[in-house]
């Protein structure tokens, strides 16, 4: 039987955080670099700071941005969608142990709670975490609502870019795994 990898999920979850975002065209992580202002926010300067070191693969200063976000007590209803990615990238920075010991329940903890508050790249998470069975995550009803769920947002875009018609796939090839498993 046909498993994904791990590595294969990974590089499918990076590209949608990496592509839901302006691009950076420095390594800097400066404010002045990433194009904040004194204007900016502090939820807009947490957030950006730790995409651009997230870029740079400094997954530990992406998280502690990330965490800094998630915990302010305050943030602008419009930047609310900021905090709520945050949680999404912590949850893949934890799921996958990217600057911190693996925490795969954490890391679902902020799914869930990113999805409750319409973070759809969330539910695709969910859904490998839930139907890969070689992660102690597994499970197999779990796993079909997610995964459907997730096939319904994706396919649902009207032009999918390259990596969203990978994510269709990934799920499709998830979804034939689990009609074929027996609970």
């Amino acid at each position: 039987m046909y498993r994904l990898s791990t590595r294969t999920v990974a590089t499918l979850s990076l590209a949608l955080v990496l592509a839901s975002h302006n691009s950076f065209s420095s390594n800097s992580c400066t404010p002045e670099e990433i194009g904040l202002t004194a204007e900016s926010s502090n939820a807009e300067m947490l957030f950006y700071t730790g995409t651009c070191h997230y870029r740079n693969e400094d997954f530990i200063a992406a998280g502690e941005n990330w965490k800094k976000l998630i915990s302010l007590n305050s943030v602008d209803e419009s930047l609310e969608e900021l905090k709520v990615t945050a949680h999404n990238n912590l949850g893949y920075l934890m799921f996958f142990g990217l600057g911190f010991k693996m925490d795969k329940e954490q890391a679902i903890e902020h799914w869930v709670y990113a999805l409750s508050k319409g973070n759809e790249e969330s539910e695709f998470h969910l859904c490998h975490a839930r139907a890969d069975s070689r992660q102690p995550t597994y499970d197999h009803l779990k796993a079909i609502v997610h995964c459907e769920s997730a096939k319904l947002i994706y396919g649902r875009k009207p032009n999918p870019d390259e990596s969203e018609q990978q994510v269709l796939s990934v799920i499709d090839e998830y979804l034939d795994l689990l009609a074929q498993q027996i609970p």
